[in-house]
């Protein structure tokens, strides 16, 4: 082989470290994700919390909230899909301590996804094993909070499952809503834990 292959070979080897070094170091690679769990797992890592037990998996269009459990602490972490194909962390990973002498423990927080979508959480885990549902009311946050009728209230259900996490959710952009109760009901539909709000 001549001095010229070679140095060519070279060139091209070297051009070629380059570039793989390059798409390693970018933020495509570091921060965005083909699998919207790495980007979750990823999330976690970089907030010092977890490795979270995910328990479920919600898809709500382009955006993905894993509820999970980590020792004492329960969470909701979003991730947003980018570009139509990538995964990149969102909000919500870190977690909140579970409050083991009430009923259920729950946080809310709210993430723009884009311009028309202003995607509201409340989520929590239920510790006491008579609840079985769990009723978020709810009225358009124009109201105040001590003049609301009872037909002006919407209330979402949610039945848990073997995990006794729950997660309501909604597009502030579309429902300006605010909390004003949360009950926990047993298989009778019975209340058995209720906490409302000014």
């Amino acid at each position: 082989m001549n001095t010229q292959k070679i140095k060519t070979l070279t060139e091209w080897g070297a051009a070629i470290l380059l570039i793989v070094w390059i798409y390693f170091q970018s933020p495509y690679f570091n921060y965005y994700h083909l699998s919207p769990l790495e980007a979750h797992q990823q999330s976690e890592r970089t907030f010092y919390y977890g490795p979270s037990e995910v328990v479920e998996e919600v898809e709500i269009g382009d955006a993905r909230i894993y509820l999970g459990t980590y020792k004492n602490w329960f969470s909701a972490n979003m991730v947003l899909k980018h570009k139509g194909i990538f995964w990149a962390p969102g909000s919500g990973v870190g977690g909140h301590e579970i409050n083991k002498s009430k009923d259920l423990s729950y946080s809310w927080s709210g993430s723009s996804i884009d311009k028309d979508t202003m995607l509201m959480r409340f989520y929590g885990i239920v510790t006491n094993p008579e609840i079985v549902d769990v009723e978020l009311d709810l009225v358009e946050a124009t109201l105040n909070s001590d003049s609301y009728q009872k037909d002006q209230i919407n209330t979402l259900s949610f039945h848990l499952k073997n995990h006794r996490m729950f997660l309501f959710h909604w597009n502030m952009q579309e429902n300006n809503y605010r909390q004003v109760a949360i009950r926990g009901l047993d298989e009778n539909g019975e209340v058995v834990y209720e906490e409302e709000w000014p």
